[in-house]
């Protein structure tokens, strides 16, 4: 009966060696994850491409940080305006950008860092006032996480006719 004691006592310990174990990895992965934010930097509008140049296009320049020691790419961007009472309401997709590793690549949040990146959208898709008040950017990172930039004012950026 006394090895049967010890055998637990040796099994008790390893489970919990093995509990504290996956406690401690999960407490580091929530210290060193990523923390990504995006904001708008600088906005404008660019006129004439070399494809068109009677085209006019908004610029917007985000500003990616990242206060995680973990880098993360950005895999998705997204334009969308917001409903006034946006939590029980689906968001209209304005324009979205895709990034594919075979056709440009995506950008690199580093660790403790930030980077820029230009957004273009042609004048012609924000057309209605009401919609034009309730814009932000929704960023999908390639660790799954979706981050919401604050809502974009009026004034943030300019129209094409001046």
């Amino acid at each position: 009966m006394d090895v049967d004691w010890w055998a637990r006592g040796i099994a008790i310990g390893a489970a919990s060696a093995a509990a504290s174990n996956v406690i401690f990895t999960a407490l580091t992965y929530r210290r060193v994850r990523p923390k990504v934010g995006v904001s708008l930097f600088r906005a404008g509008v660019r006129t004439g491409t070399e494809r068109n140049p009677e085209a006019s296009d908004y610029l917007f320049i985000l500003r990616f940080r990242n206060l995680g020691t973990t880098s993360v790419k950005v895999e998705r961007i997204e334009l969308v305006s917001y409903p006034r009472w946006h939590k029980s309401k689906k968001p209209k997709l304005i324009k979205g950008k895709r990034f594919y590793a075979d056709h440009d690549e995506p950008p690199v949040v580093p660790a403790l860092d930030g980077i820029t990146h230009p957004f273009y959208l042609p004048t012609g898709r924000l057309t209605d006032r009401e919609e034009r008040k309730h814009l932000r950017f929704h960023v999908l990172l390639s660790n799954g996480e979706s981050i919401i930039s604050r809502k974009l004012e009026d004034n943030e950026f300019l129209s094409p006719d001046g």
